[in-house]
């Protein structure tokens, strides 16, 4: 009798745990984040503007390379005509090398400065996403919401569409 009783506790407890765990469990949804980004008006607008200002730096850089060029040229011309000294072509050499390092060091700015320009302009784009996403997962109950990317398989509710809406595209 006492064998039947503890039996029927731990079935009881088990049936309320198989109950209750639903309450427990997260609801986790995926969202596709690059294609929602992509499909935000303000991207497109943004990846020209970057692409404008990249054609910018480059002209800068190839203007830059271009000086220094006719630099070589006209330095190498007074070379075979002989009309440099040692000091002068050594001098020559040590300027050719210097505006090296200057483009060098004006292509490492401009790359950076192109990175800082792209943050500048997709940084709103994120934040906007980032609080449409928040609206959907509280209004759809999601406890968790991933990007597609970071699932092998995902079975659980797509809320691509859902943070679309939200966010009017």
């Amino acid at each position: 009798m006492p064998a039947i009783r503890a039996l029927l506790l731990v079935a009881a407890l088990v049936g309320s745990m198989a109950w209750s765990r639903p309450s427990l469990a997260s609801e986790i949804a995926h969202v596709d984040a690059d294609a929602v980004i992509r499909a935000m008006p303000a991207f497109s607008e943004a990846k020209v503007e970057v692409e404008q200002y990249g054609k910018q730096l480059q002209k800068s850089l190839e203007a830059k390379q271009e000086v220094a060029a006719a630099f070589y040229q006209q330095i190498m011309a007074d070379a075979q005509a002989g009309r440099l000294s040692p000091e002068a072509q050594a001098a020559a050499e040590a300027k050719l090398m210097q505006m090296q390092e200057d483009l060098q060091a004006d292509a490492k700015k401009a790359d950076q400065a192109l990175v800082n320009k792209e943050a500048a302009l997709t940084e709103p784009l994120y934040e906007r996403f980032n609080a449409a996403l928040r609206a959907v997962a509280a209004e759809k109950g999601y406890d968790y919401v991933l990007d597609k990317d970071v699932f092998l398989f995902a079975g659980g509710p797509d809320a691509t569409a859902d943070v679309k809406k939200q966010l009017g595209i």
